[in-house]
C-alpha cells in the first residue's frame, strides 16, 4: 500500500516551484528504476507506465491489459503492424527481432491481456502478472533500449574519430 500527502493551496496562492505539481511525497516511495529503459517511443512509454501504476494499485487485469497494449505499439513502431497481436509476433520474429522463445513469451504475454480485457471468472494474480511484466520489460530492452545504445556508441565513436582526424591535420 502506498500512502500519498498532497499540499493544498487556496485559489489566491501561487504554487511553489519546489512542489512541481501537488504530490509532495509517497510513502513507500517507489523505486522503478528495474523498469526504466531507454529510447522508447512515447506511446510504448505510455502504455508501459500506466502498466506499472495499475500494478501498483494492485490491478494486475488492467496491468496486463496495458502490457498488451505496450506489446501491440512496440510492434508498430518496428514495422510488425498487424491486424492481429498474434499476427504482429510471428511477423516481428520473421523480422528477426525477436527469437522463438521471445515469441512464446510475448505469446504469453498477450494471453494474460486477453484475460485481463474480458469479463469473466477468471482473474490474474499479481504474481502471474508482476512475470508478464518482467518478460515485458526484457523484451523492450531488447527492441528499443539496446539498439538504441548501440547507435548512441557508433555515433561517439564516428564522432571520436573526426575529432582525432582534424587533430591530426
Amino acid at each position: 500500500m502506498q500512502v500519498t500527502s498532497f499540499h493544498h493551496l487556496s485559489d489566491n496562492q501561487p504554487i511553489p516551484d519546489e512542489l512541481d505539481g501537488y504530490e509532495v511525497r509517497a510513502v513507500p516511495e517507489l523505486d522503478r528504476k528495474q523498469y526504466q529503459i531507454n529510447h522508447l517511443p512515447e506511446d510504448v512509454a505510455r502504455f508501459f507506465s500506466d502498466a506499472i501504476v495499475v500494478m501498483e494499485a494492485g490491478v494486475p487485469d488492467a496491468a496486463a491489459v496495458q502490457l498488451r497494449r505496450t506489446l501491440e505499439a512496440a510492434a508498430a513502431h518496428k514495422g510488425a503492424s498487424k491486424k492481429t497481436l498474434v499476427q504482429s509476433v510471428e511477423q516481428m520474429m520473421a523480422d528477426g527481432l525477436v527469437t522463438r522463445d521471445f515469441r512464446d513469451v510475448l505469446t504469453h504475454v498477450r494471453k494474460l491481456g486477453n484475460i485481463g480485457a474480458h469479463a469473466s471468472d477468471e482473474k490474474l494474480t499479481a504474481t502471474e502478472v508482476d512475470r508478464a511484466l518482467s518478460f515485458t520489460t526484457q523484451f523492450l530492452r531488447n527492441v528499443f533500449e539496446v539498439p538504441g545504445e548501440l547507435e548512441l556508441l557508433v555515433a561517439e565513436s564516428a564522432s571520436d574519430e573526426a575529432a582525432n582526424a582534424t587533430a591530426e591535420v
